[in-house]
């Protein structure tokens, strides 16, 4: 195949180097820097480089912002040959999938909605690796209308790349799941950093630590917008932790230790049965491709 990637940052750039490494397919590159697109030339991560619209491309795949993708699809979809696979990486899905399948549909494109869940602390094409999706989940959000050829070749395409494992989920529960798993976590470890103690933390610190500020370091023009597209969802389960965490701060003020020990088993015994589900699930992959 011949496949256009537009947007040259640390998923798309991660995607062009993880196609060339695992096969044969011809990658372009599409980005607004042409320092990036040089060095990609140079590095072996793309063949070259082109446009949405130029119309040569068996595969296009969106690595960009969602509220980027769709307007550059609405604007380029006249251009784009009927038969070609339209593929978006974005973060969140909701209204788009249905939307741009709609779209696309119509103009004969065939559109599939993924998400590959791989980052690192780093963004931009200079962080991109080319196993950064090794082992990885991808969701893929397939409504009414979703070309199953398509589906099929882009799920293909992931396993060569080397993703461990391919989830199907609507838009909507996508994006209800992105707000616990991720935009949570997010505004959890922003707001933890900002406390006095930070600054002499360093020597007092272990990997529970590491584990809580890792994201801290995230693009704030990037996910300001990402938690406002998914606002909703992300409001449910922030709310639900205040609600936890104020459980918690309650026994404090109260000096309640048989309240704490019970919130404190209650989230171990949560922990311990998805765990342990995990495991089952492990055990039963592990026999299905023995």
């Amino acid at each position: 195949m011949r496949i256009l990637v537009v947007g040259m940052g640390l998923i798309g750039g991660s995607i062009c180097k993880s196609i060339k490494a695992a096969t044969s397919h011809a990658v372009y590159g599409c980005d607004v820097q042409q320092a990036v697109l040089d060095d990609a030339i140079a590095d072996g991560a793309i063949d070259g480089t082109g446009t949405i619209t130029d119309g040569t491309y068996d595969m296009i795949v969106l690595c960009l912002h969602q509220r980027i993708a769709i307007q550059m699809v609405q604007e380029a979809l006249p251009k784009i040959p009927a038969g070609t696979i339209l593929v978006d990486t974005c973060g969140l899905k909701g209204r788009m999938v249905r939307d741009l399948t709609y779209r696309c549909r119509k103009a004969g494109v065939r559109y599939v909605g993924t998400h590959p869940m791989a980052g690192r602390e780093k963004n931009g094409y200079y962080a991109s690796i080319p196993n950064l999706f090794q082992n990885a989940n991808l969701i893929v959000t397939p409504v009414d209308g979703t070309d199953e050829a398509a589906l099929d070749t882009v799920k293909e395409l992931a396993d060569q790349m080397g993703f461990g494992k391919i989830v199907t989920a609507t838009p909507m529960w996508h994006d209800n799941m992105i707000a616990y798993t991720s935009q949570l976590a997010h505004v959890v470890s922003s707001s933890y950093v900002k406390d006095f103690c930070m600054d002499d933390a360093l020597s007092f610190s272990g990997g529970s630590f590491q584990d809580m500020t890792r994201v801290a370091t995230m693009d704030e023009s990037m996910w300001a917008a990402l938690f406002l597209d998914n606002r909703d969802n992300l409001l449910y389960h922030l709310d639900l932790l205040i609600e936890n965490l104020t459980d918690y701060r309650d026994a404090l003020k109260q000096r309640d230790e048989e309240r704490l020990q019970y919130l404190i088993a209650e989230g171990r015994q949560i922990q311990e049965e998805n765990v342990r589900k995990r495991q089952e699930q492990n055990e039963l992959q592990k026999g299905e491709t023995a």
